[in-house]
């Protein structure tokens, strides 16, 4: 019994053993498959090769094949540990490479998995370390242009010489030489970068302007040359555009027909004091002149209705003076391109008006001979600039320019308009409520006191001609302060006037070809002589032929304009001007160029869509300003 017993015990532990020693291919297929993968760390910045300075991020992805996870990323600086251990993504740590010497230093990143413990590396990254070199040299020059004068311009007595200048760095100043610093230098270290010269301290005929900008590093270059003819002592030009008299329709040269229902008016603020108005079918105001161009100023309003002109008895045109708002002292009409001789021109009544108008009211105010080219800009001009919070915007009150005025009680409110051309003139109001106001032109200041017993509406409060045909800038300044007779301090400002070079060209001229999309006689703005033409056709083209040295397209700006194309002789010369504006810019001069071989040209205006800001895509054509 007792071997029995023994021989069952060693079975059982036969058994036994025989189970500790499966072989490892059975095993395996008694267990289920341990989890299998990598992880693959990448670091992401800094770059190799890069050199690092201060405190900088260090980053690194990973990314998973396979079934594991991450449990963190150890990132290691020359093999040993960087920081802490990140713990989630993104995996990142600040390094201060203060704490490394200058050098070349190897940059790791140690993945560890969070199942099996297993740790994968990234490929090393070499970086240099160089916190106390000094910063690379500046050896990039500054660039430099002469942006005025023009060459090829004849200039006289004191002018601005002004240079656009711009360096990687900085420009630490600009000499001007003249002459190759011949007959002088100056400069500028500000910018912009503009000096005065008095040209009379040169001998009339052709100088050399030339530009040197120059940075701290001592880089400097100099300007392409600006050739430009000083003639202090040589006979004046012709008289500028603008520099025509004015005849009041009570001079000797006008004449109004007996019986011809005309009224003398005194109730606005006409040129010279007063104006004539009749409604009589017939009735006729002639005005016989000697000169090239001629301009009839009258006024255009809800109840104006529609004249005849005719120059020498040939018939010009039927003029609808019809208009949404009241415009006073405006030109009407201008024929040009006449003979050097004595003319008659005839306004007729026709007793006919508009559909949308109330009345058939013509009114002859003056005549201008030579003719004049003015724009009127309102005191929404995007060229216009108000204080901020100082100007009560938008007034209805009055029967203003455009339908809306400006007005100021708060010393220190200014009003800025910068305007190229040769005159200026502020439309305002002079009252018994109205104060004293600081006119400033190109920096000289004067003061106007606006006060009146009589209300005067649309005035011309304050105007200077005689300009050089050049940029200025015109500031009002409201001074708080008050005739003794005046109630108060209020400055209004209601319109500019500017008076531009070159010859008129309404959009009805017939040198304008439209081609599909334009819609003409658009009356809803004050635009010049009552009209416009404009489209939002994308594509629409307008084109004018003219014979000159240049010229000028006056357009509109405002919310709802949009982008054009401008083509002068058939090659794109602007191929996007934006004429979107926040306010409403009538009159506003879209475009100009000069210096064009004198001869015949044509200048194409395209339509192209809208500003992104913009409400619609409109283009307008208000008229052209050919510069002989």
């Amino acid at each position: 019994m007792l071997k029995i017993v023994n021989r069952a015990c060693t079975a059982g532990l036969i058994a036994i053993f025989a189970t500790a020693w499966i072989p490892n291919h059975a095993l395996a297929q008694l267990l289920p498959p341990l989890p299998v993968g990598s992880l693959i760390v990448t670091i992401t910045s800094p770059a190799s090769g890069s050199t690092v300075g201060g405190t900088i991020p260090v980053s690194a992805s990973v990314s998973i094949v396979g079934a594991l996870t991450v449990s963190s990323v150890q990132f290691q600086l020359d093999g040993a540990d960087l920081g802490a251990r990140d713990t989630s993504a993104p995996y990142s740590i600040s390094w201060d490479t203060t704490t490394a010497g200058n050098g070349t230093h190897t940059l790791t990143a140690i993945a560890r998995d969070g199942l099996l413990g297993l740790s994968f590396t990234s490929a090393p990254v070499t970086v240099t370390v160089s916190n106390n070199a000094p910063p690379p040299a500046d050896t990039t020059p500054p660039t430099v242009n002469i942006t005025s004068p023009a060459s090829g311009a004849t200039v006289h007595d004191t002018i601005n010489v002004t240079a656009d200048a711009s360096d990687n760095v900085g420009v630490v100043g600009v000499q001007f030489l003249l002459d190759n610093g011949v007959n002088g230098s100056a400069d500028a270290t500000t910018p912009p970068y503009s000096i005065s010269w008095n040209t009379a301290t040169a001998t009339d005929g052709s100088h050399t302007i030339t530009a040197i900008a120059r940075d701290a590093a001592g880089n400097q270059t100099t300007s392409a040359p600006v050739t430009v003819t000083v003639a202090n002592n040589a006979p004046p030009p012709p008289p500028p555009a603008g520099s025509g008299a004015r005849f009041e329709e009570t001079d000797p040269s006008v004449v109004l027909t007996p019986n011809g229902g005309w009224t003398p008016d005194a109730s606005r603020s006409w040129s010279g004091g007063s104006a004539a108005f009749s409604t009589t079918p017939g009735a006729q105001a002639t005005f016989t002149f000697t000169g090239t161009s001629v301009t009839w100023i009258g006024g255009r309003a809800p109840g104006t209705g529609i004249a005849r002109v005719s120059v020498d008895g040939t018939f010009l045109a039927e003029v609808d003076t019809y208009s949404k708002t009241e415009e006073i002292r405006v030109s009407m009409y201008t024929a040009s391109g006449l003979a050097n001789t004595s003319h008659t021109l005839t306004i007729e009544v026709t007793g006919r008006k508009n559909a949308a108008a109330a009345d058939t009211f013509i009114v002859v105010d003056a005549f201008d001979a030579p003719a004049v080219t003015v724009s009127r800009l309102q005191e929404t001009d995007p060229d216009v600039s108000f204080s901020f919070n100082n100007w009560n915007m938008g007034d209805t009150s009055h029967a203003w320019s455009a339908g809306i005025a400006a007005f100021s009680t708060a010393p220190g409110a200014q009003a800025t308009l910068t305007f190229t051309g040769t005159g200026i003139s502020w439309i305002g109001a002079r009252s018994p409520q109205t104060g004293i106001a600081r006119v400033t032109v190109d920096g000289v200041a004067t003061l106007i006191d606006t006060y009146s017993a009589a209300e005067q509406i649309q005035a011309e409060v304050f105007a200077q001609k005689g300009l050089a045909d050049t940029t200025h800038t015109l500031t009002i300044e409201v001074t708080g302060q008050q005739n003794a007779a005046s109630t108060s301090p209020l400055i209004v400002v209601d319109a500019f006037e500017v008076t531009m070079s070159g010859t008129r060209h309404q959009d009805t001229d017939p040198a304008i070809a439209y081609g599909d999309g334009w819609i003409q006689d658009n009356r809803d703005k004050a635009y010049s002589e009552g009209r416009t033409a404009e489209s939002e056709t994308v594509g629409a083209q307008a084109t004018i032929s003219f014979t000159g040295t240049g010229i000028r397209w006056i357009g509109a700006r405002g919310p709802q304009t949009g982008m054009a194309r401008v083509l002068l002789d058939g090659n794109v010369v602007a191929n996007a001007i934006d004429t979107f504006a926040q306010t409403e810019g009538p009159q506003h001069a879209d475009f100009f160029t000069s210096g064009l071989p004198a001869g015949p040209h044509t200048l194409t205006i395209q339509v192209l869509g809208k500003n992104p800001l913009s409400t619609n895509a409109w283009i307008l054509i208000d008229a052209f300003d050919v510069i002989p």
